[in-house]
């Protein structure tokens, strides 16, 4: 006779959503877009070392107790890719804390309508192998990045 075993298993990033976003703007114009769009406050904090100790631009923003807190990761330093997507993402903005499907949609067309956005969509968490390990170096980073404010 056979035992079942069940297994539990956890999303560890079951709070964020993340929009992926191909754009051929660099990194604070594309901030200042969002800033302006989507009424953010995003702010440059200390750039992130993704791979190859290459800097790549950090943003942050938080919209209050009790609501998102948003990054802006640069996924590009110069012409080179940290992680290679399909398809092709320059940008990501992380979302902590789920919003409501329609909310994230409309922020998600809110980005295209930026000029020089040619792509933006929610990512599927749960095909795309290598993003727990970028989203722990992300985190990290702006635990660190922050801690350094106080």
């Amino acid at each position: 006779m056979v035992v079942k075993k069940n297994k539990l298993t956890v999303a560890p990033f079951d709070d964020i959503q993340i929009i992926g976003i191909n754009t051929t703007l660099i990194d604070y114009k594309l901030a200042y877009y969002l800033n302006q769009k989507l009424r953010f406050n995003f702010v440059r904090l200390a750039e992130i070392l993704l791979d190859e100790q290459l800097p790549y631009a950090f943003f942050y923003y938080n919209a209050g107790e009790n609501r998102n807190a948003y990054n802006l990761v640069s996924l590009k330093h110069k012409d080179h890719l940290c992680v290679k997507l399909n398809p092709h993402i320059d940008f990501l903005l992380i979302v902590r804390n789920p919003i409501p499907s329609d909310k994230l949609e409309q922020l998600t067309k809110s980005i295209r309508e930026i000029k020089d956005v040619s792509h933006a969509f929610v990512m599927d968490l749960s095909r795309i192998p290598v993003i727990d390990v970028l989203l722990e170096r992300i985190e990290m980073h702006e635990l660190h990045c922050l801690q350094e404010q106080q």
